[in-house]
């Protein structure tokens, strides 16, 4: 006997990326030639058109209409059908079966068969730096019975895999086009990309746009608007002046302090998200300066985050205690937390400890804290090193651009303390991903054997009252741990072009995030 699974999940994406606004007259919304253009705000290049070798953040709005994954995210942080119509997980949930779209095509006019779904997954499975490589562990087989049904058989049960195909970097690629004797990242087709995705790749201008085109052969039929650009506008300032100015007409994350300017304009659409995906300090545990828990500890006693949530953010982004967010109030534990502030605890945990004041007045100094422009980040770090200081710990903040934070962190490890946010779903399990021994995204190394106990176990069962136990139990490891602090919370205003309608946040049920097949000008 089998069962159909759609899991409810929650999501929400990394950091302010991709940032999208509103066009106050409509302006940039027609071309010269009367074309139908939908302008959205990017902030930075992407890294690669080739969207499963990396999570990039620039280019995930992008690859989103270009590409198709098995199942995909909504508004309302659902799970919803894309290349799969359907799909069953078997009794003993050992088995899960997608049953794909018999009409879906390439860009090139080529089919979409469950063989280009087990190349991609086995090809990713098989490249241990790609970004779903380590989640694919647990699957033991794909299995292809027709050319539009695909086998997933799982080593364990995990039901918070179907939620994690609509995630990151699990876009189903042609094998016809990547199959070759190159690999994934030096084929033309990372940089001239062909998807089976509404929209087809048109060009890309290095630090200015990202054009794609309708894809008139789509499955679920030809986009709406003529032509889909993505405007790459870095600095946030200059982002909402293009917004003002009807140069753009989707933003997302519209930066708190430029709220009430927008309220007051009648061609602007804004709606407050709110997405478990908190701000957060990530130490590097195979560093000295912070390898010692006291240390860690006395770092997060020393921030104050009710500050950096009224001073950066304008209280919209709320201060985070809870391990794991607190938004999704089911899985959250919310009595083993990080610690409260307090500049005297933290100074007496590090006298406790045996630390020393040194000449100039610290225990501990010297740590560097890598930190990404935009997103207020940092202004987030600037205040935590002023309170940070008060209790005798040196911090140095080091500003990069996204990118080259993105190579210095995620790829080079090379860090002591850093400082970002980062999807905390579309499932709790996400905290294994984060942090169970390890995984890809366990950037700071860390490690506890009960910890991966507990969250294995909690993801092996569908009893989300069993799950809820088992994911607080291992909150409370991280509290004492503390391979991470929780900053504040992640929400923001999104901004449209009140002239368009079917918009990514209107698509509950209906469409992907940051998808724009079914947007039009009303």
């Amino acid at each position: 006997m089998k069962k159909r699974m759609f899991a409810s999940i929650f999501f929400s994406l990394l950091v302010a990326i991709f940032v999208a606004g509103c066009s106050d007259s409509g302006a940039s919304s027609s071309g010269g030639d009367g074309e139908n253009v939908l302008i959205v705000r990017a902030t930075g290049d992407p890294m690669s058109f080739n969207p499963d070798t990396t999570a990039d953040d620039n280019a995930y709005a992008i690859v989103q209409n270009l590409f198709n994954r098995l199942v995909k995210l909504d508004a309302s942080k659902q799970v919803i059908p894309d290349l799969a119509k359907d799909w069953e997980v078997s009794e003993d949930g050992l088995a899960i079966t997608f049953y794909l779209n018999e009409n879906a095509k390439w860009h090139d006019g080529e089919p979409v068969t469950s063989e280009d779904v087990k190349y991609t997954f086995e090809t990713i499975q098989a490249n241990k730096t790609y970004y779903f490589s380590s989640r694919l562990e647990i699957v033991d087989s794909i299995e292809t019975p027709d050319d539009h049904t695909v086998v997933f058989h799982m080593k364990s049960p995990d039901v918070s895999f179907i939620a994690d195909l609509g995630w990151y970097a699990t876009f189903i690629l042609p094998e016809h086009v990547f199959n070759t004797d190159v690999s994934w990242e030096d084929n033309t087709a990372s940089k001239e990309p062909i998807g089976s995705g509404p929209f087809k790749f048109g060009e890309f201008k290095q630090g200015v746009n990202v054009t794609l085109v309708p894809n008139e052969d789509y499955h679920e039929g030809k986009p709406k608007i003529d032509k889909l650009v993505f405007s790459i506008i870095p600095d946030e300032q200059t982002a909402i002046q293009a917004l003002i100015n009807g140069e753009i007409d989707v933003f997302e994350n519209v930066p708190s302090s430029s709220v009430e300017q927008l309220k007051s304009r009648d061609n602007v659409r804004l709606e407050l998200n709110e997405y478990p995906s908190p701000a957060r300090i990530i130490f590097n545990l195979t560093k000295e300066e912070v390898a010692d828990v006291n240390v860690r500890q006395a770092i997060a006693t020393a921030i104050d985050k009710e500050e950096i949530s009224k001073k950066v953010y304008s209280g919209i982004q709320k201060p985070e205690y809870s391990m794991y967010p607190s938004l999704i109030d089911w899985a959250a534990n919310t009595e083993d937390t990080s610690p409260e502030f307090n500049i005297e605890k933290a100074e007496q945990i590090l006298i406790d400890a045996g630390y020393e004041k040194d000449a100039n007045g610290f225990y501990v100094s010297g740590i560097p804290l890598e930190v990404f422009e935009g997103s207020g980040y940092p202004d987030m770090a600037n205040l935590m090193k002023a309170t940070l200081a008060k209790a005798g710990i040196g911090i140095d903040i080091k500003v990069s651009e996204f990118n080259a934070w993105n190579q210095k962190i995620t790829v080079d490890k090379n860090f002591v303390l850093e400082l970002q946010g980062g999807f905390m779903g579309p499932d709790p399990a996400a905290m294994a991903k984060r942090y169970g021994t390890g995984v890809g995204s366990n950037y700071g190394e860390y490690s506890n054997s009960k910890f991966d106990e507990l969250t294995k176990k909690a993801a092996s069962t569908g009893d989300q009252e069993l799950r809820a136990q088992y994911y607080k139990e291992a909150q409370a490891i991280l509290a004492e741990d503390l391979p991470f602090i929780p900053i504040v919370t992640f929400a923001g205003y999104d901004a449209n072009n009140s002239s368009f309608v079917n918009l990514p946040i209107d698509g509950a049920g209906k469409w992907g995030w940051a998808e724009y097949t079914f947007t039009e000008r009303k």
